[in-house]
């Protein structure tokens, strides 16, 4: 059976914490969106599923998951929790080690920190790399992006022309990634961290929730999907924990069609190294396709389709460019 290619926005705040929509707006600009799924993170909380979210609305499924964000710490996003309201007082360690127990599926948020003191903005950055209790991390989040290089005099033009502020996924945080795949299976995922943000005493939204839908999305391979909401939750976090994925920044064009494989591997896939391997990458149109092993590009194509010869064990993935500017970035296939 071939796999069912589903999009959505991962990291989305509602008024259930500090985002000002409620869930039945987000889910509203989900579907103008024509997303297939959206995950809710709100800090501390999964209230909204308490409430009666979550589950399939029309096209659009709903996941209600929750942010952990402890003040002084690291903050992970977290799928299958069933409470986590005392979590933020606690380390990370503890708070990873209560989540594991309770078969929760568990993403570094914005690992690179934040700290912009003139706009509020205060982050920790993830330190406890060492830890194998958590399946993935935020590769490219769109408001972190936005905000990096954000300062008094260029938040006008950012803010009018926010596509000019995006550069792609921090160069630091792709280096620790490709360096925890050589261990183990760690996810990137696409984030937004979307808050919809009331501004001018609440006369007008900054960066909306329809909006931010149309930008970084995460793109995710499943075996079957649209039967039933419950089935569809299982198999699209089952996608993520297993890396078969990829994060595709939507304003350059569309991503659907991408495929990263290797003769007969697939995205997320680590297998025995046993001579020579063919990558190979597809793209819906032409871009600039860098091959990476172990976070070093070692070939560069331009076109819809590429491939090149992985003649050592390894991890490798995919970064693909539009007119030089970041579009796709793969999970990678591991050859031990």
């Amino acid at each position: 059976m071939s796999a069912r290619e589903i999009r959505g926005a991962i990291h989305v705040h509602s008024d259930y914490s500090d985002g000002t929509g409620t869930v039945d707006e987000i889910i509203a600009a989900a579907q103008a969106a024509q997303l297939d799924f959206v995950i809710l993170t709100d800090h501390d909380n999964s209230d909204a599923a308490r409430d009666g979210y979550g589950g399939r609305y029309g096209k659009v499924l709903l996941v209600v998951g929750a942010e952990v964000s402890p003040p002084r710490g690291g903050h992970c996003l977290v799928l299958g929790a069933e409470d986590v309201h005392a979590y933020r007082w606690m380390p990370e360690k503890h708070y990873l080690h209560r989540l594991r127990r309770q078969n929760a599926d568990i993403y570094v948020a914005h690992p690179e920190g934040r700290v912009k003191t003139t706009f509020g903005i205060n982050l920790r950055q993830w330190h406890i790399w060492e830890s194998e209790h958590f399946d993935g991390i935020e590769i490219w989040s769109y408001m972190h992006d936005w905000v990096e290089r954000l300062n008094p005099l260029n938040i006008p033009m950012y803010y009018l022309s926010p596509d000019s502020a995006i550069e792609g996924p921090n160069e630091k945080v792709l280096g620790l990634w490709d360096r925890l795949n050589l261990h183990r299976r760690v996810t990137g995922i696409g984030a937004l961290d979307a808050h919809a943000v009331k501004m001018g005493l609440g006369l007008f939204t900054a960066f909306k929730y329809e909006f931010l839908f149309g930008t970084i999305l995460t793109h995710a391979l499943v075996d079957d999907w649209g039967s039933d909401a419950s089935a569809d939750t299982r198999r699209l976090r089952a996608a993520l924990k297993q890396a078969r994925a990829y994060v595709a920044y939507e304003p350059l064009g569309s991503a659907e069609g991408f495929r990263f494989a290797a003769d007969g591997l697939e995205m997320g896939d680590r297998a025995a190294f046993g001579g020579a391997v063919r990558l190979e990458a597809f793209l819906p149109q032409s871009g600039q396709i860098a091959f990476i092993h172990n976070g070093r590009k070692i070939a560069a194509e331009e076109g819809a389709k590429a491939s090149f010869p992985a003649g050592e064990p390894g991890v490798y993935r995919l970064e693909v460019r539009l007119n030089g500017r970041p579009w796709i970035f793969s999970n990678p296939i591991c050859l031990k």
